[in-house]
């Protein structure tokens, strides 16, 4: 029978931790683009873009996509989000023709000019579908609050009405409507407590309910309350 000497066995066990701990979620920051693709990217958006977003990403017709604009709409997303969004909508034209028909590597040269004029650094593998999923577009100082207006969905307990408002309590932070809710039945609650404005039903029957609030978010992170569009049922009981 071989047996493992002991500075092989705290090898192995060393692997086998290391092939257990989860990995870190990668970000903008981590150089998800390369240089040449961001200079390919910026004659494609010149040729197909430019009109209507600006030369610069500035905006005009369109939405700029950079500066304070890029990060309202789309802090706390990912480059994936953003690559679908360009690759399904744009170019855009009054018909609805042209959209969609660039080659997919066009798309991702494109997604790499936006990045790279947003101060994102250039890296060592070029961006596409497949390596764009999971890249998380956050500050360099980390994940922060969502923007004032910014149609989003938190999680919590609903209590008693106040005045002319619902209040949710043990609120998590504000994700973007748009993402995964597979986990809302189990994610942990938080400490956040927002007023819902503008709610049409009576709410009543949910009180002490675990629920799932979307709408529009009032202040940055929903700090003066949410406008509320929808109150789903997630549990009978809050914990």
């Amino acid at each position: 029978m071989c047996c493992l000497s002991a500075g092989a066995t705290a090898i192995l066990s060393l692997g086998l931790l290391s092939a257990q701990a989860p990995a870190t979620a990668r970000t903008v920051w981590d150089g998800v683009f390369t240089a040449d693709q961001a200079a390919r990217g910026q004659i494609a958006f010149a040729n197909n873009c430019a009109e209507c977003h600006g030369a610069n990403l500035e905006g005009g017709e369109g939405k700029a996509l950079t500066g304070d604009q890029f990060w309202k709409d789309w802090k706390e997303s990912t480059v994936e989000d953003l690559m679908k969004f360009v690759r399904t909508n744009m170019p855009f034209d009054d018909a609805g023709v042209k959209k969609g028909t660039l080659p997919a590597g066009t798309y991702a040269d494109i997604v790499a000019h936006i990045l790279n004029t947003n101060g994102f650094p250039a890296g060592a593998a070029e961006i596409n579908q497949g390596s764009s999923v999971g890249v998380q577009i956050i500050r360099k100082d980390g994940p922060g609050e969502l923007s004032d207006s910014t149609s989003a969905r938190v999680i919590g307990c609903l209590g008693p009405r106040a005045g002319d408002e619902w209040i949710l309590t043990k609120g998590t932070r504000a994700v973007r409507a748009s993402s995964p809710s597979g986990g809302d039945t189990s994610i942990p609650l938080g400490n956040k407590e927002y007023a819902l404005k503008f709610v049409l039903t009576n709410l009543t029957r949910l009180v002490g309910h675990r629920v799932a609030v979307s709408g529009l978010l009032i202040g940055e992170g929903g700090v003066r309350g949410i406008n509320v569009s929808a109150v789903d049922n997630l549990a009978d009981t809050c914990n």
